[in-house]
Parts: structure tokens; sequence; C-alpha cells
């Protein structure tokens, strides 16, 4: 009987494939600057050939304490070189890599280790006491590795794993377009966070498409703030790889360190939330740098006001883009131009897809809306995720009639752009309205002495539901619940404006930074029981 064998060399000629990426680049452009970090106060840099040659040794490392191909090896780190190091020794292995948020609750945490059954754990060694917590009882964690620490009784230092390792090419691995080398949770602002499997098709695809969809140039150099365990800051990283060029990270956003790293580095991009870019502007030394190496910013989770953004660009000299997507549809999927036509002057426009993919707005019955109907957005192409782990119900509800549900509504204006109108499960119909909370919430951040905003649906006796909002105010304010309201009548339709204004000191927010809108109207279910 004839049993099929795969062809190694055929596998290794015609595939596509993230970590002979790596490979390609250290062929073409080893002398290159690919990685730069600042860990411990200090520029570290890695060439092509060095980061190569160092994914090579700590790939025979992991392979040598017993890993293998399909295995799931979860990494808890920083922004640091290290992290892409592991990162490429997975995707050259076959090995599953797991970033771990690392900010989110223990339980959590614990979760992502358990229900993905990881084999190993890598975590760098300020991060040692919450990760060994965290993996404790943990039968099928079969190896631990520490990032700079060579004395935790029962680790392996990440050092070892370096140590006297050949470090000549790995060529013995079959590895399928299709196959999973990525496993993500999601951020579970409703229930347990789900893991999202990607595969190397999906990764490879997603860092092209952001590289051409962006403009990235030849050796695109991007700065990275945001931190490398969410879908974003990884995926722009490996597209700037992608180039020849280098991502240079760093693990904590302070405005001053930014600004002069865009001079000192020559970056040619950066994204940030706009928050960030706000506090940017106010900075007093946000003249003393010259920017000219810059060819855009990126903006995301949340729109930005004209104002803000013509000032961007007075100040950096370039073009800002917001930039939209999710780990389901391996980011990015959409992006709004800077300077694009659109039928409102302001709104949060998400735009158009990127180049690989297709993008709809559907009712629930799988139609294609037409212009200026609201359904819900969803994309299909190759960056789509190849399933929720262990869940095929769920892959399945996102994956109907043939598009990847996204659960954000929005609608397609006259101009052909996308704007995003509220999270699915978080419209507020009021009276037969239907009230879309990140509008209001849009409205109450426009105030200056207001920093955080969450909108929600109450329970009411009359309207079904009643508009709802919590805030938290900057320090030293002195808004009242009177105040807002009064605000938000400015600019609001009467349904929209909230019927009663919560002030609150923090949020709870998910380990993405998403405030758990669950948690306040839970807290606030009977506030209109009286009435």
């Amino acid at each position: 009987m004839n049993t099929f064998q795969p062809d190694l060399n055929r596998n290794l000629i015609e595939r596509v494939a993230i970590g002979d990426m790596l490979r390609r680049r250290a062929r073409a452009s080893g002398n290159r600057e690919a990685l730069v970090d600042f860990h411990g106060g200090s520029r570290r840099s890695l060439t092509y050939k060095e980061f190569n040659s160092q994914v090579n040794r700590v790939l025979r490392g992991l392979r040598e304490q017993g890993l293998k191909q399909g295995d799931r090896v979860a990494l808890l780190c920083s922004n640091r070189i290290e992290f892409f190091v592991v990162a490429f020794a997975c995707y050259k292995a076959g090995m599953v890599f797991m970033p771990v948020n690392f900010v989110q609750n223990q339980d959590d945490i614990r979760y992502n280790l358990e229900h993905a059954k990881a084999r190993a754990v890598i975590f760098e060694s300020g991060l040692a006491q919450l990760t060994l917590g965290c993996a404790e009882g943990l039968d099928h964690i079969i190896r631990k590795f520490c990032i700079g620490d060579s004395t935790i009784q029962g680790c392996v230092s990440f050092a070892e794993l370096l140590d006297r390792r050949d470090d000549s090419e790995i060529e013995d691995v079959i590895l399928g377009d299709r196959d999973v080398i990525q496993l993500l949770y999601s951020s579970g602002t409703t229930s347990r966070p789900k893991g999202v499997e990607t595969s190397n098709l999906s990764i490879y695809f997603a860092s092209l498409s952001n590289a051409l969809t962006l403009g990235y140039g030849q050796h695109h150099s991007a700065l990275i703030v945001l931190p490398v365990f969410h879908c974003a800051a990884l995926m722009l990283s490996i597209s700037a790889l992608q180039t020849g060029g280098k991502a240079v990270l760093t693990s904590a956003f302070e405005s001053a360190d930014a600004l002069r790293l865009l001079e000192s580095e020559q970056i040619n991009s950066l994204a940030l939330l706009p928050v960030m870019w706000k506090a940017l502007l106010v900075h007093p030394d946000i003249t003393h740098y010259d920017y000219s190496a810059m060819k855009f910013g990126l903006y995301a989770m949340a729109p930005m006001d004209s104002a803000s953004i013509q000032r961007l660009r007075n100040a950096f000299g370039c073009e800002f883009h917001l930039a939209s997507g999710q780990s389901e549809f391996t980011a990015m999927a959409c992006v709004f131009y800077d300077g694009s036509p659109t039928e409102q002057v302001e709104g949060n426009y998400w735009g158009v897809p990127v180049m690989t993919a297709e993008q709809a707005v559907l009712d629930d019955q799988g139609n294609e809306l037409s212009t200026g109907e609201i359904g819900e957005i969803c994309w299909r192409g190759p960056h789509v995720m190849s399933g929720y782990l262990k869940n095929p119900e769920a892959t399945a509800e996102v994956s109907q009639f043939a598009w990847h549900h996204s659960g954000d509504l929005g609608y397609i204006d006259n101009c052909g752009q996308l704007m995003f109108v509220d999270r699915k499960k978080d419209m507020i119909k009021s009276g037969g309205e239907n009230v879309p909370s990140c509008r209001v919430e849009q409205v109450l951040l426009e105030h200056a002495e207001i920093v955080q905003a969450a909108v929600f649906g109450v329970s009411h006796p009359r309207w079904s539901e009643a508009v709802c909002a919590a805030v938290q105010l900057a320090p030293n304010a002195l808004l009242d619940e009177p105040a807002i309201v009064a605000h938000c009548k400015e600019q609001l339709g009467g349904f929209q404006v909230p019927k009663k204004v919560f002030i609150v000191d923090s949020f709870l927010v998910t380990g993405t930074g998403k405030i758990k809108k669950v948690e306040l109207r839970q807290r606030y279910a009977n506030t209109f029981d009286d009435e």
C-alpha cells in the first residue's frame, strides 16, 4: 500500500512561510538593523543576520528541551528583542506562538495557559512571580524559560537556549499554508477570552498587505510603542521586517522619549491611541526635533476630531490614517486614509478595505446592504483566522454566509467609505430609536474635563432602555451631572441625551484596555426601578 510522503524539497521551494521571510531578509539585508530596543536604558540592536542566527539557535534549544512542531509556546514579555526571537523561532519550527497579555487579571492568564494546554512558557524576569504563580500545577507545561535571570529554580535561562548552538538554517520542517502557527486570546469583554488560531498564510498575507496598503517603502522603520502581545503592534512590526526595515521597540509610552526617537531613529511611521497623540501635541519639546523622516502616523481604537488631526499634520509634517481590525481578521482589515472624501464632516470612519481583503455590510440574513443602510461589518480574505480554539460553535457563528462577521455595526456612505456605528451588543434601543453608544461617548469626550466615558443601556419602564453614561473626570474638574447633560444637549437629539450620568473614579477594563460595559450594566441595572 502506498503511503503519502510529503516532499520536503518541494515544500521548501514553494511554500509561503513567515519564518522563511526572515531567512530571505537575512540574505538580502543581512547587515541592516532589524530590531532595536532600549531595555535597561541602553540601546540594543540585532542585524538581520544576527536576528536569524539567534532564531535558529533558540529553535534548536527548544527542540533539545523536548518541544516539537505543533506544541504551543506561551510568551509573557514586553516590547523587547527577545519577543521576536521567540516568535520567529516558533514560526520556523511550526510551533504555535502564543503571546500572552500579561496585564490581564491572573485568572485570565491562567485560563489562557490551561485552555491552550501550553507545553512551554517563556517569560522575562520581571514577570517571573506572575508567570510562575499562574502556571503552578499545570502539568501540561513541560518546560519554563526565563529571559534575563539564570537563577530561578526549575527554569532554563534564555541565555542557555542560545548558548553554543548551531545557527545554520533549519530546513527540516514540513509547513503548510494553513497550518496554525499563532494563538492570540481575545479580550473577553463579556465572557472568557477566546483563543484565535492564526495560520502561517494569514500572517504572511497580512504583513505584506499592511506594507502595500500603507505605502511602506524599502527598509521602512516603525516605532512600536503599543504592546506587541496585541495583534496590531505585532503585525505592524512584522510588516516593517517584510521590507528589510527595522522595528524600534519601547516598553512604555513616554512623550519625551517618543519625540526624541522619531528623530534619532529616523522613524517613518508610528501608531498610537488618540490620547497618546494628543499627549505629544501638548509636550513642551515637540518643536525641538526633526520629523522629516515621518511618512505617516496611525491612530486606532477611537476617532480623532479634525482640529486635532490638523494640529498633528502641522507638527509632524505628514498624514494621519485610522487603522481598524481585530485578532480574528489578522490586523489590519481596513484603513481610513487622511483626506479621503466623506459624506459626513465628522464621524468614526473606518474607510476602505486593505488591498487583500473584501469589505461589506450585511443584514442578519446575509444580504449585502445598500449604501447608507446599517448592518454588520464583514470581511473576507486570506487574513481570516483558522477558528476559535476548541469552540466550533463560535467559529461557525462568525463565519456565516462566507464572510467573517466582526460584531460591529456600520454603513458605507455615498463616497464608498465605511462608517462605524457601534458594537452590535452596545447599540441602545430607547423609545423605539437606535442610539449608538459611541456617538454619545464621542460628544462626552469632546468636553475638556472628561477623560474617559462609557455609554450603555439600562432597563427603563417607559423607554425600554434608558441611555446612561459613566464618566471619569480630569483631576480638579468641577463638572457635575447637570453640566454634563447640558453639554450633551448642545450636540445630541433628545432621545440620545443620557437620562442618568454617573461620575466614577475609574473603570474596570479588559486586558486590552476596553471598558467592561457589562459590569456597568449590572452595577446600575436597578437605577430606574422606582419610576
